[in-house]
């Protein structure tokens, strides 16, 4: 199949343009995931062998299907092409399934293991495991290109692509034939997405584990950890309209882990979406590094009519890192746990133990919508000195004019414990800046029936507002440090 490019200056952009402030990167219903259509055609036994597996792959697809059945455990290593291509296997066209028997296929670092083309391929893997694969463009291990792949216990470890998606690239570049991944019980771990971003199309996008570009990912008992992305966005998982072509990106995941991965040059450190739905059910994202959003990124791009939903029930951001401010790299909002740059519910979840060693928002910075329902905001640091230290456990603040207004409601929810070197040691709701730089300006924030308890800072330990509105409904801004709202008497409710 002729692949369409990444437009990668596009990605550039995209990154800048979920960015706080053009600065900071910046997702949430379940969708309904169609069922891959059922393999009919000849059944096989696929010899130990390279060769075995190809000849059984071609017939499959002339014969409009089949099932193949690989020798027990045993490593299809893959040392050449059978179309001159990146990919070591055929191009996966019709409904195929693959009965791994605990068989392992080895890219041996040269070749895609497999490349899965819509509207009719479908490619269905149980108990193999997929490593070794090596390419230049996307899909290290899988390129799902409009077609359909199910995974059930199947790991795709230890495979890298230089633009977009390390272990699984799935990506529709054809709206009538919507790529759909759906995988259980199964991993996408310690893959690599190896092209650092640039303005041309020659640098990389991102998604060390996974990229999602206009399709459809549904991950059950998934683990995604320990990959890394050098582009511009997703250590984990790159999930959005990154072509520019307005279809609806969807990811959702349950019982999942997104742990431990990294993206030295980019937002979202385990997962970063733009302009798409995001939706984590009893799921953690945990201990990811990235430039800024350690935890999560999501965003629309700035832009007011395009709306990006990130959505988190009973789920964990917890202990990721940021590391962009002064003193560090890039901007000085950092966004330790979870960057939001338009809507966002956290529904009995978790933000704690994020850091923002350098800049603005250890444990979330809102420049959106966001909503906190019976959620917990604990013991982030944002360790930075004056202004860059600021926002120990929440930023809200405002973005450029005609951006999406700040507006944060915490309800029956706590933000307590958080430290900040600057202003606002629980909740910072905008933030003057140094001469220079124009302030953060606030946005509206509702705290209703919650605690902003035992946080400190040098200025607001409990809540400090600047040029916003912070209202309290049967809220306790109590035993903060070193004072518990500030500017005096610009909260009112909240007594010092």
């Amino acid at each position: 199949m002729k692949h369409t490019r990444f437009p990668t200056n596009r990605f550039a952009a995209a990154t800048a343009g979920v960015v706080i402030f053009a600065l900071l990167p910046v997702a949430a219903a379940s969708a309904k995931h169609p069922k891959p259509p059922k393999p009919h055609g000849p059944s096989a036994h696929v010899s130990c062998n390279q060769a075995a597996l190809v000849a059984a792959i071609d017939a499959a697809n002339s014969a409009g299907g089949g099932t193949l059945k690989l020798a027990h455990g045993c490593d299809y290593q893959l040392t050449s092409s059978p179309d001159s291509s990146e990919n070591g296997l055929p191009e996966i066209t019709t409904a195929v399934a693959i009965n791994g028997n605990h068989a392992t296929i080895d890219g041996t670092g040269s070749f895609r293991a497999f490349e899965v083309d819509g509207p009719g391929g479908s490619l269905s893997l149980r108990a193999l495991t997929i490593t070794g694969g090596s390419v230049q463009d996307f899909g290290g291990g899988i390129a799902n290109l409009g077609g359909t792949v199910t995974l059930d216990r199947t790991q795709v470890n230890g495979n890298s692509a230089g633009i977009a998606g390390g272990g699984i690239a799935n990506v529709t570049f054809d709206p009538s034939s919507v790529a759909t991944l759906t995988a259980r019980l199964s991993s996408v771990s310690h893959n690599q997405q190896t092209q650092p971003p640039s303005q041309d199309e020659s640098g990389g996008l991102g998604g060390g584990g996974i990229a999602n570009v206009d399709g459809t990912a549904k991950l059950d008992h998934v683990r995604v950890n320990g990959n890394t992305a050098q582009g511009g966005v997703g250590g984990g998982i790159a999930s959005g309209d990154y072509l520019g072509s307005g279809g609806e990106t969807v990811l959702t995941l349950g019982h999942s882990q997104v742990n431990g991965n990294v993206a030295p040059n980019a937002g979202g450190g385990g997962i970063q979406n733009l302009l798409g739905k995001a939706t984590l059910n009893h799921s953690q994202v945990d201990g990811n590094t990235s430039l800024n959003g350690g935890g999560i990124a999501s965003g629309n791009q700035g832009s007011p009519s395009a709306t990006a939903e990130l959505r988190l029930n009973h789920s964990k951001v917890n202990g990721n890192t940021a590391t962009a401010g002064p003193g560090g790299e890039g901007p000085p909002v950092a966004a330790g746990g979870i960057a939001n740059g338009s809507d966002a519910v956290l529904n009995h979840s978790r933000v704690d133990n994020n850091k923002a060693p350098n800049g603005l928002g250890a444990g979330i910075v809102n420049h959106g919508m966001m909503t906190l329902k019976h959620s917990e905001v604990n013991r982030n640091t944002a360790a930075a000195s004056g202004f860059a230290g600021s926002g120990g456990g929440i930023l809200n603040a405002q973005g450029p004019p005609g951006t999406t207004p700040a507006v944060l409601i915490v309800d029956h929810s706590r933000v307590n414990g958080n430290k900040a070197g600057g202003f606002g040691g629980g909740i910072a709701n905008g933030v003057p800046l140094p001469p220079g730089p124009p302030p953060l300006f606030g946005g509206d924030v509702t705290l209703s029936h919650s605690n902003v308890m035992h946080n400190s800072a040098a200025h607001g330990g409990g809540v400090f507002n600047n040029g916003g509105t912070v209202t309290l409904q049967k809220s306790r801004v109590t035993g903060n440090h070193v004072d518990n709202c500030e500017p005096t008497n610009s909260i009112a409710g909240c007594i010092n």
